[in-house]
């Protein structure tokens, strides 16, 4: 048995991939700081590990809570936080907690689920989700810089875990239909899609499958790439 680990498990793109990684016969173990959210039987994981991933402290514990499970030959780090104050109103506490979720946390789990990979001797491949706002920059300080890090921590341990047989490569959406986007306040959301070709936002299951592409075999000759999934944002 395949198994996955899916951080974010409970969030709407999370939802959205962790029935694609079951359908494709993953066992799916979801980290969340929420308990089970509401959705159909098939977005949920088979396994969820309640977790803070803001709190380094509780992210080794689910590492540990991670030692008996079995053929984890992926991970996905899809778990975000957004901070919407302004440069001016940015204290380092707001930055702080935007990094640890969004680049801290992913760190930690990759390299210690890495080195399982390792000792198995299984190989592997982890899939972060960054954004489109990580390679144009955004007003959107910690987010922005966050996303730009966890692109530049994709590329640099592909190139350090790929000798293992283990292939890291990242998703770089642009405005997807999540309860994140519902956040997004009337006046940026039509400037965003007046700069998407496609003219509108995504669906979870537009990331949920490339993730699910990345994870596999079809993928095996990438690594250290980021894939963009956003309508034509960048064209």
């Amino acid at each position: 048995m395949r198994t996955c680990v899916l951080t974010g498990s409970n969030g709407g793109m999370g939802r959205a991939i962790c029935a694609e990684m079951r359908r494709s016969g993953y066992r799916v173990v979801g980290l969340d700081r929420a308990g089970s959210a509401a959705g159909k039987p098939e977005e949920q994981p088979d396994r969820f590990i309640a977790c803070d991933l803001s709190d380094m402290d509780d992210v080794r514990r689910a590492l540990d809570a991670l030692r008996d499970e079995a053929g984890i030959v992926t991970l996905v780090n899809c778990a975000g936080l957004y901070e919407k104050k302004g440069v001016f109103e940015l204290t380092l506490d707001d930055l702080d907690r935007v990094l640890a979720v969004n680049l801290r946390a992913p760190f930690l789990l990759s390299q210690e689920l890495a080195r399982r990979m390792v000792a198995a001797g299984t190989g592997g491949s982890i899939v972060n989700i960054a954004s489109i706002n990580g390679k144009l920059g955004s007003p959107i300080i910690p987010y922005g810089t966050s996303k730009a890090g966890l692109i530049g921590l994709t590329r640099s341990m592909a190139k350090t875990l790929a000798p293992h047989g283990i292939r890291v490569n990242a998703i770089a959406p642009g405005t997807i239909d999540t309860p994140m986007a519902a956040d997004v306040d009337a006046t940026q959301m039509e400037r965003q899609m007046y700069s998407v070709a496609m003219g509108r936002v995504g669906r979870p299951v537009e990331i949920a499958t490339v993730v699910r592409f990345l994870a596999g075999d079809d993928s095996s000759y990438m690594t250290g790439s980021v894939v963009d999934v956003a309508g034509g944002w960048m064209s």
